[in-house]
């Protein structure tokens, strides 16, 4: 199963509520995912709001995931991990009352740690965090990015590493960081399979990837810009999935938003309609592709 939707409320929604959101995702877009954002500061969805789009998501078959907010330090000092604690489990509560399938987090930093001494402390306090999900039986799971920038804990290693040692933890492929942090290193089909390769250990149903241009240097993302601008090619991305049947969740993190989501599903779309020899194809629908 391909799903596609973008990272927040799409852009050209008049309405600016994660309701809104949802229901122009769906009735609007037809794309089926979103990733509801609490990045800047911890939103607080309404008993109401929680409802209806936990509902509507189930009624219309829309998958949703959360991104916690951005400055969490799980390698950090006491202060540091008891405010990360904090923001992660208020973030959790509410990504559960929705039906949200991951709460995204960005693990920490390695600042004055080596990157063994890192890797210890954020996997000790995912284990830590993992407990408090279950003591509050949360069905939403922790999912841990990669990262962009050298100075970050999460490269692609690092972040398969802490899910081995944490099983309950599940990785958010976001390519363009990945590719960013390698200096521009997927280039072609050999790349996205190296990256595939690596989750082999994790024996993952299902892959939430985050798709974006990205401006680097230096091994360091700069910051997002539309797929089409960025040279990271899509179309390798895409052959894999179909050729695999690989079950994936394909979130549009573009400054284009909903622009870049629609972008991907013509982009599926449009390789449906090569394998297949017909002149429509629908990225709901891969009974022509899958058949063997």
């Amino acid at each position: 199963m391909i799903r596609i939707g973008q990272a927040g409320i799409p852009l050209s929604c008049k309405g600016r509520t994660n309701k809104d959101g949802i229901v122009y995702t769906h009735k609007s877009l037809d794309l089926n995912a979103i990733e509801i954002q609490f990045v800047r500061g911890l939103y607080v969805l309404s008993e109401e709001e929680a409802l209806f789009i936990k509902d509507y998501a189930q009624k219309n078959d829309i998958e949703i995931h959360v991104h916690a907010p951005y400055y969490l330090n799980l390698a950090g000092d006491r202060e540091e991990i008891t405010m990360s604690y904090e923001k992660i489990m208020k973030s959790a509560q509410m990504a559960n009352n929705i039906g949200s399938k991951t709460l995204i987090i960005h693990p920490g930093f390695y600042a004055e740690h080596s990157q063994k001494k890192t890797m210890k402390l954020i996997t000790k306090n995912s284990k830590k965090l993992v407990s408090m999900f279950k003591k509050q039986k949360l069905k939403t799971k922790l999912a841990m990015e990669t990262m962009g920038k050298q100075k970050v804990f999460g490269s692609i290693d690092e972040i398969v590493e802490v899910c081995q040692h944490v099983k309950e933890v599940v990785p958010v492929l976001d390519l363009g960081h990945i590719h960013a942090r390698g200096n521009g290193c997927i280039k072609q089909r050999e790349d996205f399979e190296a990256i595939f390769d690596k989750l082999k250990p994790l024996r993952l149903r299902h892959y939430l990837i985050h798709i974006t241009g990205v401006l680097y240097e230096n091994g360091n993302e700069l910051y997002h810009v539309p797929i089409k601008k960025g040279d990271m090619p899509l179309a390798p991305l895409i052959e894999i999935i179909l050729d695999r049947n690989l079950n994936v969740t394909l979130i549009s993190e573009s400054p284009l938003l909903e622009h870049d989501a629609v972008y991907i599903r013509l982009q599926v779309e449009k390789a449906i309609m090569k394998r297949t020899g017909k002149e429509t194809g629908y990225y709901k629908d891969l009974s022509e592709v899958t058949k063997k």
